[in-house]
């Protein structure tokens, strides 16, 4: 990872790279990186601000892979990606990604942190890159090693319109997708676990949690769309990393056209 990051900026000449700081254990030295990646200004309107993480469960690497393969094609992707700030942490659990566990050096679950008064360093390190910022867009991407097919998160803002069902169908397109009625313990339509529109307004529902996942900090803070990519483990390396820049792709299309 560390080499990729440096490929990427010896590429990028728009891309900054800041060590945050870095898990220290007996067992090495696991830094923790901040990538800012700034979109061109020349005739356009400002760039839109959008978030992407990978690898808070260490044991699910294909969305660190997949931040890497965006900062790899990023000079040949398509104009419109050039109307966006990007905030991206590739990995915000350097330990458990390099021991390939869910939990960090402290055995915590990072993703259940974002409320906590104390939380880990790496969770405070996300905090200090997003800065407490309203993104148009939230992409993190996860893994499920139970389940056969992809699925997703969609949490929006208030009378924001739903595109999950638009991001799952470029996906179903190539790669099998969950279409169980529940995931999770969690009812979902096709792929997609998301609220319905008489539901029980969201943020009572974050005020009774005190196990806040990273999607609940970014929607607290305004965010206006968060997703949560799940991807399958029994694809290749290479088909799990598509699949989440295609929901990238789609996500940010759809921004781009509102």
């Amino acid at each position: 990872m560390v080499n990729a990051i440096g490929q990427a900026s010896r590429t990028l000449p728009d891309l900054k790279v800041v060590e945050l700081g870095a898990v220290e254990t007996a067992a090495g030295r696991y830094p923790f990186f901040h990538l800012t990646l700034k979109g061109a200004r020349t005739g356009n309107p400002k760039p839109r601000p959008v978030y992407i993480g990978g690898g808070i469960h260490g044991d699910e690497p294909g969305g660190v892979w997949a931040v890497l393969e965006f900062l790899r094609r990023y000079k040949t992707l398509p104009d419109r990606y050039q109307h966006f700030d990007y905030t991206i942490l590739p990995c915000t659990n350097p330990f458990g990604y390099e021991h390939n566990t869910r939990l960090n050096a402290d055995g915590i679950d990072l993703n259940r942190q974002f409320r906590s008064p104390s939380p880990p360093i790496e969770v405070q390190w996300v905090k200090k890159a997003a800065g407490d910022r309203s993104f148009q867009l939230a992409m993190e991407f996860h893994e499920d090693v139970d389940t056969e097919g992809f699925y997703l998160y969609e949490l929006t803002q208030k009378n924001e319109p739903s595109w999950g069902r638009e991001m799952i169908a470029r996906i179903g397109e190539k790669y099998p997708i969950n279409r169980n009625e529940e995931i999770e313990g969690m009812p979902a339509e096709e792929g997609l676990i998301h609220r319905q529109p008489g539901d029980i307004d969201f943020r009572k529902i974050m005020e009774q949690r005190a196990d806040w996942p990273q999607a609940f900090y970014h929607y607290a803070n305004g965010s206006q769309r968060c997703y949560t990519t799940e991807t399958p483990v029994h694809l290749t390396r290479e088909e799990r990393a598509e699949i989440h820049l295609t929901a990238l792709d789609a996500a940010l299309r759809k921004l781009w056209e509102s």
